[in-house]
């Protein structure tokens, strides 16, 4: 796994020593779509943290604007040459609208598609996530369908998922659109 940038945004391996970062930039609302419970200590927090970065075909990355952490991110449900899934995404409410998600999201994308040659690459959320699902819209992934009763979430109900995804013939228009939305941004 390798660091990753495109302007003022980078993606570099998730470590445990960011668990007190990413508990200090969010809290239990904008943890909700989450399947686990919020993290309350910072020693609950590095378990999490530790249950991803160990994870078998995954990914985690730390997400950094200007130097500075603002998230997490990553591929999972690898299937190399075949598929993954963007996501475990979380930022802190200060980048919610900015040029942190395209351009991590444009990142993850090419590591799927041209690092390691997916055919697929799928993103979900909790249906009841409306900013999740207008955001991952906007990438131009399209919406297959919602899973009913798929998952646990973080409030302890069963959740609905909504599933997106976007398929190799789909990428050179959904890169060039995340392309011009960073550099909107930048401009």
């Amino acid at each position: 796994m390798t660091a990753l940038a495109v302007g003022p945004v980078a993606l570099r391996p998730l470590k445990l020593t960011d668990a007190p970062k990413l508990r200090a930039i969010v809290d239990e609302e904008s943890w909700q779509g989450n399947s686990t419970p919020f993290p309350t200590s910072d020693d609950q927090m590095r378990d999490h943290l530790r249950s991803l970065i160990e994870a078998d075909n995954f990914e985690m990355y730390a997400v950094e604007l200007d130097g500075r952490f603002v998230g997490r991110t990553g591929l999972y449900d690898i299937v190399p040459g075949i598929r993954c899934q963007i996501g475990y995404t979380i930022y802190g409410r200060n980048v919610w609208g900015t040029v942190v998600n395209p351009s991590a999201k444009l990142m993850l994308f090419r590591r799927a598609f041209e690092d390691f040659g997916m055919h697929r690459v799928a993103l979900r959320c909790d249906h009841r996530n409306t900013r999740s699902r207008s955001a991952i819209a906007r990438l131009g992934a399209q919406l297959e369908g919602t899973l009913r009763s798929f998952r646990p979430a973080a409030d302890g109900t069963i959740a609905d998922i909504d599933y997106f995804s976007v398929i190799r013939a789909e990428w050179p228009g959904v890169e060039a659109g995340l392309e011009e939305r960073i550099a909107r941004y930048q401009g």
